[in-house]
């Protein structure tokens, strides 16, 4: 009899385990950051469909420097910032795909930092038996999945106005060598589930006629001559455009001592505003993207930018 109710009992719990890892596991696919991703596509899920022309995918950097609305302001071109802090590949990838279910963008533009770092969904890659344990049951990895939750929040906020830039009025200078990037070094080598990813989003953008640029940043923090080479290798291998702003950054006209939010890890507004102004230009010249300014169809555009664009 005990042991009929211990069998019970495991049947029960093993039961259980499923309804809710069914329950909490995501639709779009396996990511790391629930959280983060499911927020960012409900975001993006408000902006009128087929109305987005640029996605800039990537983690914080992003965020951090990229103005949708500046850049509407001088080219009428539409983006998006679909970036979130330590994003990693596996969920961009999934958000890329989930976001083009609802616009038809023709440029995807791929922050690079993301190629540097972590890309598995789970914590710890060599951790087999945790990673097999979580993807029989996501319950244990998608656990935190109500603190993203939240009902009775109102949609429309600043975040969503600004396309997904969030502006830091912070300023912390970069102290260290202005020579960064001159100091030569062997290519970084990308790792293989990384590299797995990239081709994946690579493949995804040449399949549904997406043209796909990848982009360093200004970020004496994460950059170098190092990582300029391995992600250079990567990029013509794939026969992908790259441009790395930390080599122009004369032209940009950034100014390390006031540009930068934490020491020359991420821009500030101040810095933003340039770094948005020099994509601006470069989408204008090397793409074939409309300026939507004056559509009536784009109205909220001009809206968005006198009431948060201008920050």
């Amino acid at each position: 009899m005990k042991h009929k109710k211990a069998i019970c009992f495991v049947i029960g719990a093993i039961v259980l385990l499923g309804i809710t890892s069914f329950a909490v596991s995501p639709r779009e696919g396996v990511v790391y950051d629930i959280i983060s991703t499911r927020a960012k596509l409900a975001e993006i899920a408000e902006e009128k469909e087929g109305t987005i022309d640029v996605l800039f995918a990537g983690d914080s950097l992003v965020f951090r420097a990229i103005s949708p609305l500046a850049i509407w302001s001088l080219t009428g071109i539409t983006s998006y910032d679909l970036s979130d802090g330590a994003m990693r590949l596996c969920d961009q990838s999934v958000m890329i795909k989930n976001a083009c279910k609802g616009q038809s963008p023709k440029l995807l533009v791929l922050e690079a930092d993301i190629m540097t770092m972590a890309a598995s969904p789970y914590k710890d890659d060599f951790a087999l038996p945790t990673n097999l344990i979580e993807s029989i049951f996501p319950i244990f990895h998608y656990h935190i999945f109500y603190k993203g939750w939240h009902p009775f929040e109102e949609g429309g906020g600043l975040s969503e106005m600004r396309k997904g830039y969030k502006p830091s009025h912070d300023i912390k200078p970069y102290e260290g060598s202005p020579d960064y990037m001159e100091e030569d070094a062997p290519p970084m080598v990308i790792e293989p589930l990384n590299q797995k990813y990239l081709e994946e989003i690579a493949d995804y953008c040449s399949d549904n006629g997406i043209e796909l640029l990848v982009l360093a940043l200004p970020s004496a923090g994460n950059y170098n001559k190092e990582t300029h080479k391995g992600i250079r290798e990567w990029s013509d291998a794939h026969g992908v455009p790259f441009l790395d702003m930390n080599l122009s950054l004369e032209d940009i006209g950034l100014d390390w001592n006031t540009d930068t939010k934490d020491g020359g890890d991420h821009m500030n507004s101040a810095g933003a505003e340039k770094v948005s102004a020099y994509l601006a230009d470069y989408l204008k010249d090397n793409y074939e993207l409309t300026d939507h300014r004056g559509d009536k169809d784009y109205a909220e555009w001009d809206r968005d930018y006198n009431e948060a664009g201008k920050d």
